[in-house]
């Protein structure tokens, strides 16, 4: 007992130290400017009346391009004034912006739209400040606005099964296991990657070890989060809904990251992110590993709202991103063999309303196929075990061309990037990036140095922002498969 108790604490408690991966700029000192939940009001949620933020958030935020439109979605009594603000998000260079109200309304809840006027490339942490009867309130939420150029070309990353909280990635390895190291290690190749967003397909944390774990499981899931430098949207899988111990995984969900299941635009391309563990409460119960259901499950009410969300979009690329892959029954996945609820009427009205993607995961192994002109895009887990011989920890880079996806293999004819392949060091005016993938790599870094004018050897520099005698330089560059590169400014 004294054993098992140890290893909780290492797993639980220690945090991840030398992974290998250093970082340049703020490192791991940003942890200290994080926004923590316990700083947040989240008292809509548990049925009381108070002030909480519903849209945009740090796990379903807006990317727009400058000079748009979009809506703040806010639960809150009537005001008297508001203020809105966006901050770079933990910059050591931070630029403020503030919005101005173009329109609102109250429908029940106070839709505010706003300009990102000529704010620059960047992800923004958003404040917002309402005066009411006298009294200030302010709503901090961290990385809810990405302000990007946005076309047709682009890339985003699919992980999933993140798991934080999770003892079996000990069957992989033991010591990036302990403290999280594999998902921020994750999160840290994915940064310099930098793709325009990043779609988490559920199983975030694990809530199966030890009674009232989700508490601390959700808290430290959203620290580590906000490691990531680019915009990210969730949805959930089995193992953040589990009812374990009276304790509901899913209403720590909503306090933390709000929505079950939304969908969101980026430029022409619409993204439905969907619940397949949307079980009854009673068909959630967990008892420690032994959960009644794990497989998919899709109410006819979400089922009605994704059909009416796909008819009404006319975007040229149409993607769903959940859990559970619709093209596989998952009655094994239940001590009931209870079948995969609205799986066959789900698969329906993806075939008919002419989607070219769903992404999934929970398999923890990587697997691709194309049914009718859909990609059924499985990826493997970040941080767990393993459930295939060919399986590895791993994360996806699909690429975008003019609206049609048209990569999604690190190989044919299925895997996806593997962790690990990727390192990188820096110096305060250089950086060595070492490549030891199989494919060439698109890279993004910035330096934080004096206000002078620089050169880039093997780089590009691609923006830069000045703030009196300080300035923050990007530089882009291409790393060739199996070699190391130094990118040196001067």
């Amino acid at each position: 007992m004294k054993k098992f108790a140890l290893l909780l604490f290492v797993i639980l408690i220690v945090p991840a130290t030398g992974n290998g991966f250093i970082k340049h700029g703020l490192g791991e000192s940003e942890e200290n400017g994080k926004i923590y939940f316990q700083n947040l009001n989240f008292e809509s949620f548990s049925g009381n009346e108070g002030i909480c933020l519903i849209h945009p958030k740090l796990s379903h935020p807006v990317i727009i391009d400058k000079n748009s439109n979009f809506t703040i979605i806010l639960s809150s009594p009537s005001f008297d004034e508001i203020e809105i603000r966006i901050t770079t998000a933990y910059n050591p260079l931070p630029d403020t912006y503030t919005l101005q109200p173009e329109k609102i309304w109250n429908d029940g809840t106070w839709h505010i739209v706003v300009n990102s006027g000529n704010a620059a490339y960047e992800l923004y942490n958003l404040t917002i400040s309402l005066m009411i009867d006298g009294q200030q309130h302010v709503i901090n939420e961290p990385k809810a606005v990405a302000i990007e150029k946005i076309d047709g070309n682009f890339t985003f990353i699919h992980l999933t099964d993140f798991h934080i909280g999770d003892p079996r990635g000990m069957s992989v390895s033991v010591k990036e296991t302990i403290g999280w190291k594999a998902a921020r290690r994750a999160i840290d190749e994915i940064n310099l990657l930098h793709p325009s967003f990043v779609i988490i397909t559920g199983d975030l944390v694990f809530g199966q070890l030890y009674p009232f774990e989700y508490a601390i499981e959700y808290k430290k899931l959203y620290e580590i989060l906000q490691d990531f430098d680019v915009p990210i949207f969730l949805c959930p899988g089995n193992h953040d809904g589990y009812v374990q111990s009276g304790q509901d995984g899913f209403r720590l969900w909503k306090q933390y990251f709000g929505w079950l299941n939304y969908s969101f635009d980026y430029g022409n391309a619409h993204f439905v992110m969907a619940n397949s563990y949307d079980w009854p409460y009673k068909s959630r119960v967990a008892i420690s590993y032994a959960a009644i259901n794990w497989g998919g499950y899709v109410s006819d009410e979400q089922l009605k709202w994704i059909e009416n969300d796909l008819k009404q979009s006319n975007a040229r690329l149409k993607v769903i991103a959940l859990h559970h892959n619709p093209l596989w029954e998952t009655s094994n996945d239940s001590l009931l063999h209870n079948p995969y609820y609205n799986r066959q009427n789900l698969l329906r009205i993806i075939w008919q309303n002419g989607v070219d993607a769903v992404l999934d995961g929970h398999v923890h192994y990587d697997d691709v196929e194309k049914v009718n002109d859909t990609l059924f895009i499985t990826t493997t887990t970040v941080a767990s075990s393993l459930s295939s011989s060919d399986a590895y920890w791993g994360y996806r880079l699909i690429g975008v061309r003019n609206w049609n996806i048209v990569s999604y293999n690190y190989k044919v004819p299925k895997f996806s990037i593997p962790s690990y392949h990727i390192n990188y060091s820096t110096g305060k005016y250089n950086a060595r990036i070492e490549n030891s993938l199989d494919m060439d790599i698109k890279v993004q870094m910035s330096f934080h140095v004096e206000n002078k004018s620089y050169s880039v050897e093997n780089g590009e520099i691609v923006r830069e922002r000045c703030r009196g005698d300080r300035k923050e330089i990007y530089i882009e560059a291409t790393i060739p498969a199996r070699t190391s590169l130094e990118i040196k400014i001067e």
